[in-house]
């Protein structure tokens, strides 16, 4: 079979490499890829590592095997139309025409759903599941809080991308409101996801910072604690006027003021800046958990409860299952998408687009069979 090595450095290529289909273990599926869908950490985690692998990792296709686990449980069948999140930067990635994918973290495609839609979902929903659900011990979608909630609110900084659009879908699943989505230009989808009768807003954080986070102050006056937020950006320090507002909100609310709780997403700072407010808790996600129950020794912000990070493991499998069945329902769904020509021969030229920040509002998705020589 064919995959697609990523070089980041000196500039970001590819190349073919021809490799046997991979056998699964035990617990993982051999997943046909028929597209894979790209992230921000395909080239931003291999360039900062300097190293060259298949960096996909969200893969939609047809089962073509499985391991002996994995059968014992006859809840996939070969031939079954499936996603998933491979391990990342491990062998058997997504950008080829077989990929390897964990059973935990993967799901089965209603009809409904097409394969490019799938893609864009596995990656951006598990990260933004375990940053409200695990680190901030928010209520599971499967076990809500009641439809009337309209005061805990949720603040999320980049709601226009994949990852703040996805945590918009889930908080609204377990009736977490109001949610005060600060995006830019890229709003109007975001706009169809909120809802105004819960308080929903959006807050255009090119006001400038001091704005942005006085007309929050003003949205949420006299809301009940715990405040929490989401930087779905994690970059260039956006995670401290967070913190800042965070505390701010707390301290005006209408019960005494509590440790408002910030998730990140970026593991390359440490979020000791001058600035944070010491009673806000910050909590780094680590999507990996998923896999592997733990977070790297050398991760910033990581919880201290170690049993608490290794169930993030069950966690995906039931997450995964509900997405499935929620696809089915209608009531979630996919990422607007882009399909970058050229299948396996368009990795290149599409990651150089996912690097240059031309991916707004969308993600980039790669249909293999259009891939020349196949």
């Amino acid at each position: 079979m064919k995959e697609i090595i990523v070089h980041p450095l000196p500039s970001l290529t590819t190349e073919v490499h021809d490799i046997p289909i991979p056998t699964p273990a035990d617990d993982e599926l051999i997943i046909k890829v028929v597209v894979a869908g790209s992230n921000v950490k395909d080239w931003a985690h291999i360039t900062a590592q300097k190293i060259s692998v298949n960096s996909g990792d969200d893969v939609a296709g047809t089962l073509h095997a499985m391991g002996s686990e994995v059968a014992a449980t006859g809840e996939f069948r070969i031939g079954d139309r499936v996603a998933g999140f491979h391990k990342m930067l491990e062998p058997g990635g997504a950008y080829a025409e077989y990929a390897v994918v964990p059973a935990r973290t993967a799901f089965i495609i209603p009809q409904r759903t097409s394969f490019e839609e799938a893609a864009t979902i596995p990656l951006v929903t598990l990260t933004a599941a375990i940053s409200l659900f695990r680190r901030q011990s928010l209520p599971t979608p499967w076990s809500p809080f009641p439809p009337s909630n309209t005061f805990t609110p949720l603040v999320i900084y980049g709601a226009s991308s994949a990852l703040g659009c996805f945590a918009i879908k889930l908080a609204s699943l377990s009736h977490i409101h109001p949610i005060i989505a600060i995006c830019g230009s890229s709003k109007d989808y975001v706009r169809t996801l909120l809802d105004d009768s819960k308080g929903d807003k959006i807050v255009d954080y090119r006001q400038g910072v001091e704005v942005w986070k006085e007309e929050i102050r003003r949205l949420l006056v006299g809301q009940r604690p715990p405040m929490n937020a989401l930087d779905a950006i994690s970059a260039n320090g956006t995670w401290i006027p967070l913190a800042q507002l965070l505390t701010d909100l707390s301290k005006n609310s209408v019960d005494p003021p509590t440790h408002p709780k910030l998730s990140v997403v970026s593991g390359a700072a440490q979020y000791t800046d001058e600035g944070i407010p010491e009673n806000v808790d910050i909590r780094y996600t680590y999507v990996g958990t998923v896999h592997y129950g733990a977070y790297k020794p050398s991760m910033p912000k990581q919880p201290s409860d170690k049993d608490e990070v290794k169930a993030d493991v069950e966690f995906a499998w039931v997450l995964m299952r509900y997405v499935g069945r929620m696809l089915a329902l209608g009531k979630f769904t996919g990422h607007p998408c882009e399909v970058i020509p050229g299948g396996l021969g368009g990795v290149e030229r599409g990651l150089n687009q996912l690097k240059a920040g031309q991916a707004k509002g969308k993600k980039f998705v790669y249909r293999i069979g259009e891939t020349i020589g196949l």
